[in-house]
């Protein structure tokens, strides 16, 4: 993460009002790296509810149907990235995740992309604008899923209650 794309960006984020906690959509991430999870809990503490997770086995059963999105460190020690998504996708199978990482020659990004479908795969030194939009569109979409199955469910409802 640039640290002058960071600053600047606290600065232009001061002045944005911010909605309640409560409002604001959950976001987990999952990195070793205390820094980088302090870091990134300043950059989106006002824009999402922020759970952070320093291993894959501390992140990975905190991920529930309330979570929107998913940034996920690659290397890790212990169980890796690899590891968490799989087992992110046994229970939520269509949220978004995010590789977040500083290793981009752990595997063949293609074989990581083909392999893990994640959202988005990210070096975390891609700046942080791009790593605010794809967070920002991987929200949003989860957000329209969930409201879309939501209404799916209201309309098996009612077709069961006129027929029955």
């Amino acid at each position: 993460m640039a640290f002058d794309d960071f600053d600047a960006l606290l600065q232009k984020d001061v002045a944005r009002e911010t909605p309640a906690t409560s409002e604001l959509s959950r976001v987990v991430i999952i990195d070793d790296d205390p820094g980088i999870r302090r870091s990134l809990a300043l950059l989106l503490s006002g824009r999402y509810q922020v759970r952070l997770y320093a291993s894959a086995l501390e992140g990975v059963p905190a991920v529930d149907d309330e979570v929107c999105a998913v940034i996920l460190d690659i290397k890790m020690k212990g169980h890796d990235g690899f590891w968490a998504c799989n087992e992110i996708r046994k229970t939520q199978p269509d949220i978004p995740v995010i590789f977040y990482s500083a290793y981009q020659d752990v595997k063949d990004p293609y074989e990581v992309i083909n392999e893990h479908r994640p959202f988005g795969y990210l070096s975390k030194d891609s700046g942080v604008r791009r790593l605010l939009d794809t967070l920002d569109t991987a929200v949003r979409l989860r957000k329209l899923a969930i409201e879309n199955r939501k209404q799916l469910e209201a309309l098996k409802s009612t077709l069961a209650q006129r027929r029955g």
